[in-house]
């Protein structure tokens, strides 16, 4: 008895219908087949054909299937416009708290650090330090896609000025893009040397935000002068050459400054592959 007519029967049963003994119908589509009917309140039901019920199921099941799968591609649009527009690199799309690999006590701790902030940021300031590879842009991107607002290198706030020199943009829209985003996320601090207008429009960018109460990310590979490894008085790498002193004041006062000294997660993926293929 296919699935259907056992459904049927089910029904049957529960509402107190008689089942009858089987017989032979016939379905103008697909011929003959056999099965029970149903007495219930004096009338006869026939069953539906098997082959037709199984149809229509199918039908359903393909249909169900392909809105599932429009609903999908349309997340996937809204995705893709939003992070777009959020300048959040595709390789970050699908990132999350929940896909970051925490695999020391120091990550662990950072992650729960940026979870928290992102919950609830109070206008804080996040300063993100350290090598390479060490999961900085993506805490920093899931940090954004729980707040909204923007990512943005160093080296792409200095194109947008110059779009702005040339009149392709405006200048206080730019301005108010930067200062008025839910959170603001500034990357490659110190990787890219900019003119002393460019820095003190950045600086000045950061302290309003700040006066403002608007939370903000801030990544550099650089590292603190008080920690600098080639010298006491500071090299050309420490982050204070990039960032002014009063940006970092506020930092210490009411934000947290996160350093990354792990190996490099790239290597590390290589060095798994390498070991799982030697097993």
């Amino acid at each position: 008895m296919s699935e259907p007519e056992l459904e049927v029967k089910r029904i049957g049963e529960i509402i107190g219908a008689t089942i009858l003994p089987e017989q032979e119908f016939e379905c103008s589509i697909h011929g003959k087949y056999t099965s029970s009917p149903m007495k219930y309140l004096g009338r006869v039901f026939n069953p539906p054909c098997p082959a037709c019920d199984k149809e229509i199921t199918e039908k359903n099941t393909l249909e169900e299937k392909e809105t599932a799968k429009r609903h999908k591609e349309e997340i996937r649009k809204e995705k893709e416009y939003f992070f777009t527009a959020m300048n959040i690199g595709k390789k970050f799309w699908d990132e999350s708290f929940n896909t970051f690999d925490a695999y020391t006590p120091d990550l662990k701790h950072y992650l729960n650090i940026c979870r928290i902030f992102a919950s609830d940021p109070q206008g804080r300031m996040l300063l993100m330090l350290g090598k390479h590879g060490n999961g900085k842009n993506h805490l920093a991107a899931s940090i954004l896609k729980k707040t909204g607002g923007y990512m943005y290198s160093v080296f792409e706030i200095e194109l947008l000025l110059k779009e702005c020199y040339s009149g392709k943009n405006s200048e206080s829209e730019l301005y108010r893009r930067l200062c008025n985003a839910p959170m603001l996320v500034i990357n490659e601090i110190g990787k890219h040397k900019i003119g002393e207008w460019e820095t003190n429009f950045l600086s000045y960018i950061i302290n309003k935000r700040y006066e403002n109460l608007m939370p903000t990310v801030l990544i550099s590979n650089s590292h603190l002068k008080n920690s600098c490894p080639e010298s006491e008085k500071g090299c050309p790498d420490c982050l204070q050459n990039f960032l002014g002193n009063d940006v970092l004041s506020r930092i210490v006062e009411d934000g947290e400054i996160m350093i990354f000294n792990e190996k490099d997660y790239r290597y590390k993926k290589r060095e798994m592959r390498g070991n799982q293929n030697e097993n």
